[in-house]
């Protein structure tokens, strides 16, 4: 092919080496699209392939995110609900010795009045031969409150850990109010009371609401005044 071309004139020799080189020229430029389409192919090809795996993975981050989020969001209400329960659980307790506070001192109350009132008339019944008009209104007023305090003590609502102590309480109470009335009726007509037998029955009274209240007092706990030791009537006559 050389040798040819050599051969050949000047003007010949010139259109051969154009068209080579037209034709080397295409050939490059063929070769060159081609290899581009090939690599942009390869890159969408590429880009294809990637994308959705991308968005796979997006979607597997945005549910563990909102997992994460939801488990955070759970323990948290737990630990809210916890909180919630213990400051019930606080709560009640709180209601629970205040409610037994007030009924301790309402027992406390209730009780000394009830003693110091019934001590009022028996110490005047101790001295029946000498007691004035004035003692016995006073005896009869004694009854009275007594009453009142009987009343009161029944109504109280004691706490459950009280309740058989409650029983006990408003019997003794009961028991002083009796013996407070019998004591009035016997200030008002001793002579006849002796000969029917009240001294008597006072005095198991009086024996009887002692025991109660020392039993109520070991029920509760405390140490709240009561009637041990208080001299008995019948033996005075």
């Amino acid at each position: 092919m050389t040798h040819w071309v050599r051969n050949r004139s000047p003007l010949v020799r010139t259109l051969v080496y154009a068209a080579l080189a037209i034709l080397a020229f295409a050939l490059a430029a063929g070769v060159g699209a081609i290899g581009a389409l090939m690599l942009r192919g390869d890159l969408t090809g590429l880009l294809e392939r990637q994308e959705p795996r991308a968005a796979d993975e997006q979607d597997v981050n945005r549910a563990q995110q909102k997992d994460g989020a939801a488990e955070r969001e759970e323990a948290a209400s737990r630990q809210d609900q916890a909180a919630a329960n213990r400051s019930a659980d606080a709560a009640q307790r709180d209601a629970a010795q205040r409610a037994e506070a007030e009924y301790v001192g309402a027992v406390e109350d209730v009780q000394t009045n009830a003693v110091e009132t019934f001590r009022n008339s028996h110490e005047k019944l101790l001295r029946y031969d000498s007691l004035s008009a004035a003692d016995v209104e006073e005896m009869k007023a004694n009854e009275s409150s007594l009453r009142g305090m009987a009343e009161r003590a029944a109504d109280l609502d004691p706490p459950q850990r009280y309740e058989e102590q409650h029983d006990v309480f408003a019997s003794a109470i009961d028991e002083l109010r009796e013996a407070s009335r019998l004591a009035h009726v016997m200030a008002a007509d001793p002579v006849a009371a002796a000969e029917l037998g009240g001294f008597d029955e006072y005095d198991g009274r009086v024996d009887e609401a002692s025991a109660l209240l020392r039993r109520s007092n070991e029920l509760l706990g405390e140490d709240y005044e009561a009637i041990e030791g208080v001299r008995e009537v019948s033996p005075e006559f």
